[in-house]
């Protein structure tokens, strides 16, 4: 999978269950605008907040209503090993390209444990995994050696996604991994590493604004094919300013749903799951003059 991949948002309704109807209208829009595939269920996509039931009953209406229009992605992983084997054939059996699968969380893991579960959960399918790195909420990073280890020993182990803050860890599992191993892809997250990653062998791009402002996203990776400064400049300096979005709530994806509500939902209500609501008056208007702004400049 190459190009701009969103991390979707689940939206819910007012009850907080999840809204089949508003999550099949999200991803025709980001279809639409051309976007690469799609990430279901990842951090944005409030993973954490659901049943193992909950997640197969979203999914079993999602994959096929996107019906191979677009490569799907299904973020599996957790902290019981049995239950992401049991959602990752459950995906494979519903036609997902492949899962993105997030290291354990809680406890710290040596690097044999965390081998071992990637080792197993890759062994149980025949469809890719590509591990997820976000040390910032698990807490621990996937260790340089064990991706190595992973790709080298591992066939369908393809790619890596790293949200990480520093391009440094991207530089160097590109260096040390994808080009080593063939056919193994390195993913940036961060809205303004979309740019660096790119110019340095990248695959793609797994960012948050490209749920609510593909074009954005789409834009950049596009002039960066085709070798046009003047367009990349233009949209890495709008990519970058977006990434204010990650520090106006501790929980970011709550704005990127608000801004997904505010650019394709316009005053139909915003589903929360308790604890995770919003009360913030302040938050609603930033994001409306952030779409106002940005939607208005690329439309």
């Amino acid at each position: 999978m190459k190009g701009i991949i969103p991390p979707v948002v689940t939206l819910l309704d007012e009850l907080g269950q999840i809204d089949m109807e508003k999550n099949k209208r999200a991803i025709d829009k980001l279809i639409s605008h051309g976007v690469h595939g799609v990430v279901l269920l990842g951090s944005s996509g409030e993973f954490p907040h659901f049943s193992l039931e909950e997640k197969q009953q979203y999914l079993e209406q999602i994959i096929p209503y996107i019906d191979n229009r677009i490569p799907v992605l299904v973020g599996t992983g957790g902290t019981v090993m049995e239950e992401t084997i049991e959602l990752s054939k459950f995906v494979q059996e519903l036609g997902a390209e492949g899962v993105l699968v997030v290291n354990p969380y809680y406890w710290n893991l040596s690097d044999e444990q965390m081998y071992t579960y990637f080792y197993e959960v890759a062994g149980s399918l025949s469809i890719d995994l590509y591990l997820y790195n976000i040390p910032q909420l698990t807490g621990q990073e996937i260790p340089l050696e064990v991706v190595k280890q992973l790709a080298e020993n591992i066939q369908n182990i393809r790619g890596i996604k790293e949200t990480v803050a520093s391009m440094t860890r991207i530089r160097t599992v590109i260096d040390e991994v994808a080009n080593k191993v063939n056919n193994f892809h390195v993913y940036s997250a961060f809205d303004e590493h979309l740019l660096d990653a790119q110019l340095y062998g990248a695959s793609g791009s797994i960012n948050g604004s490209s749920v609510f402002l593909p074009e954005i996203s789409l834009n950049l990776y596009e002039a960066i094919q085709n070798e046009d400064f003047t367009e990349v400049k233009r949209h890495h300096i709008l990519i970058c300013k977006l990434m204010e979005i990650y520090s106006l709530h501790p929980s970011f994806y709550l704005t990127m749903k608000l801004a997904v509500h505010e650019r394709w939902f316009v005053n139909q209500a915003i589903g929360y799951r308790k604890p995770f609501i919003n009360s913030e008056a302040h938050l609603s208007d930033t994001i409306k003059s952030v779409i106002s702004e940005y939607a208005g400049n690329e439309d």
